[in-house]
């Protein structure tokens, strides 16, 4: 369908459309301005009418149940039917459903406004801090790219986190490989004076939090995954430099550039040096930044060649050949470039609907600092 590849690709102008379709671009422009109630009622009202165009009514309701899980408002996801929408992920149904038939909600309690805490960087270029989790300390990566919270099989036990047990439950790597995992909820996660208190979160076994490093054959443990799930909830400084964090309570603010939005993961809009619109996924996790193809019809003259790298994520990591540009230059803000070299094509989709130009990892902002206000949908890089 013509009019849905122009739309995965940000095409929200100059297209033939009937009211319903134009209804549906309109929505989705509202998810890239990060206005995602007034998206969410328009997406309902389309669901509504009931389409018999079953690709229509499946990208509304992935639409909506990825929205509305992103904010944890599971009671919207059972009232709109859509834990039984067999187009959704069964796991994500699953975890949607447990979540909804729990009497305790999620919480976040600030005992001051700012918060500084000590970081790690990981093998993998990961910012790592330490957690608190039911009592016990523990090192969690910052990873904007991991859209639940994570820990490994042995913290669940170590910490007596109780997981709940389902065969079907299935989670996705960065290479589209699915592993077994379960659903449980940690009483509570201190860090320094953030309380954060009946958080859902994934268990995995332990070997898939083991990543090997294939040229120096160090092996990295990973205790658990801060996801994106309580990043959006705080106002998050990564500093690189003087591998620091600082957390703050989030603050609505004026006058602050919108270009972050959610849809299924964080997407950063940019420029390239032609001025051409780009959109980025945003994963700190990443020590590297990817490409997508959609970013080849956008910028000319790229120099292209094959590479082997290590690639891969939880679970995996092997030597591929993969295309990769020699390099490439971003403009977050009209003045401030990004130059980054040898950068691989990326190997997933990550977004829902949106076909991406591309993935930044932290080496975006390896040379200073990264602000994530997802509050004020802002992100902002200091050198």
């Amino acid at each position: 369908m013509k009019f849905i590849e122009e739309l995965e690709m940000f095409q929200f102008t100059d297209l033939e459309m009937n009211d319903e379709q134009a209804k549906f671009a309109s929505a989705l422009k509202l998810i890239t301005e990060g206005k995602d109630d007034l998206a969410t009622e328009s997406l309902k009202h389309l669901l509504f009418l009931n389409s018999h165009d079953p690709i229509f009514r499946n990208n509304c309701s992935k639409l909506l149940f990825d929205l509305y899980f992103a904010k944890s408002d599971w009671k919207q996801i059972e009232l709109l039917g859509l834990l039984d929408e067999p187009s959704i992920e069964k796991t994500n149904r699953l975890i949607a459903r447990a979540c909804s038939n729990q009497s305790k909600k999620t919480t976040f309690s600030f005992s001051i406004d700012q918060i500084c805490i000590p970081m790690k960087q990981s093998i993998s270029g990961s910012p790592t801090i330490e957690v608190i989790i039911n009592g016990n300390k523990k090192w969690f990566w910052l990873d904007t790219g991991a859209g639940m919270t994570v820990i490994s099989n042995s913290i669940a036990k170590d910490c007596h986190i109780s997981p709940i047990k389902d065969n079907e439950f299935q989670v996705g790597n960065s290479i589209n490989q699915n592993f077994s995992t379960d659903l449980a909820f940690i009483d509570s996660i201190v860090i320094k004076d953030l309380l954060i208190q009946n958080q859902p979160t994934l268990v995995l076994s332990d070997d898939l939090l083991k990543i090997h490093n294939p040229n120096t054959e160090e092996v990295m443990i990973i205790d658990g995954i801060i996801g994106w799930d309580i990043i959006q909830h705080i106002c998050l400084e990564i500093d690189y430099q003087l591998n620091q964090v600082t957390i703050q309570k989030p603050k609505r603010k004026d006058n602050l550039e919108n270009n972050l939005f959610f849809c299924g993961y964080p997407i950063l809009k940019v420029k390239a040096k032609n001025q051409v619109p780009l959109y980025f996924g945003l994963d700190t996790g990443a020590s590297k930044t990817h490409f997508g193809q959609p970013l080849l019809s956008k910028i000319s003259n790229l120099k292209i060649e094959k590479r082997l790298i290590h690639a891969g994520g939880i679970g995996d990591v092997k030597e591929k050949e993969i295309d990769s540009i020699e390099s490439l230059i971003i403009y977050p803000n009209e003045d401030q470039p990004i130059i980054l070299h040898n950068v691989s094509n990326v190997l997933a989709d990550y977004a829902t609907f949106f076909k991406l130009d591309g993935v930044f990892g932290s080496d975006i902002a390896k040379d200073g600092r990264m602000i994530i206000d997802y509050a004020n949908r802002s992100l902002s890089l200091h050198q």
